[in-house]
């Protein structure tokens, strides 16, 4: 999922002041302007006050509705996308022909490892999702085994949905007959957010997965001895220029340094073939 620039709680909390003293001043100053300095102008400054506050709450809470949903639908795109590039080729494959059939008038055929033989149009198109991770690029070789399965089925096109980049002579080979087009990563995360947006325990298991490091992972990495030597060196000069100085400041540090280098001389890490799961 992308990061946001957060505001402190006092910044938002002085922007919502300023705001509402402007807003308040400003109506009704301009009813003061029209009426003249009354109880009338202020009722219906407060009035157009309070008017203006609903409509920027409204506002603002479609917004965050709005983007809520757009993330939601691209949090649930890449998950699902995920999960199809684990999935068995055939299925992979048909799971996308039907999500483009809800948008283009498609006539599925049949369905094999190779793709999809869809209708359209009176055209045969052969579908199939490439399971390569984001970071590969497509080869001349993946767009020629297609048009190798295009031909053989007797279709007219194919359809390459891929989720890394396509290089250039991948491209130039689509150019050939039969020819061969492109679905991009992007296309293929809005159309799998739109059929399934992430749910809360998606988002609640996504949260887990990424959540800051347990105490213990951090003691293990303080504790790592392969720092002892370096927190021995640093101990030993810092306590040299104590005793050359005199000065408390460098013993202290000196103190703690010495102790982690025993710390971490103690600790005797067995690694194990099957790595546990943090808490």
């Amino acid at each position: 999922m992308q990061d946001y620039f957060r505001r402190s709680r006092l910044g938002t909390a002085m922007d919502s002041l300023g705001f509402h003293t402007f807003t308040f001043i400003l109506s009704n100053f301009w009813f003061t302007l029209l009426w003249g300095l009354q109880f009338s102008s202020l009722a219906a400054g407060t009035a157009l006050y309070c008017m203006i506050v609903i409509l920027r709450k409204k506002v603002r809470d479609d917004h965050v509705a709005r983007r809520e949903m757009q993330l939601r639908v691209s949090i649930g795109g890449e998950l699902a996308l995920d999960r199809l590039l684990l999935t068995a080729p055939e299925k992979a494959n048909f799971e996308i022909a039907m999500l483009l059939s809800l948008r283009e008038p498609l006539t599925l055929i049949r369905a094999g490892e190779s793709g999809v033989l869809c209708a359209r149009k009176g055209k045969k198109w052969l579908l199939s999702f490439l399971q390569s991770p984001a970071e590969t690029s497509v080869s001349p070789a993946d767009v020629l085994a297609l048009q190798r399965e295009v031909r053989l089925l007797n279709a007219d096109r194919g359809l390459l949905c891929v989720c890394g980049k396509v290089s250039a002579e991948a491209a130039r080979q689509a150019e050939r007959e039969p020819c061969v087009s492109f679905l991009g990563r992007d296309r293929l995360i809005s159309m799998l957010g739109s059929a399934n947006p992430a749910t809360d325990s998606q988002l609640v298991a996504l949260g887990r997965r990424r959540k800051k490091a347990a105490p213990i992972r951090w003691l293990r990495l303080i504790l790592n001895p392969a720092r002892a030597k370096r927190c021995a060196c640093y101990g030993t000069l810092l306590l040299g220029m104590y005793e050359f100085t005199h000065l408390f400041y460098y013993a202290l540090p000196g103190l703690v340094c010495v102790f982690l280098a025993a710390a971490c001389r103690c600790v005797r890490r067995q690694e194990s073939v099957f790595p546990e799961e943090e808490g």
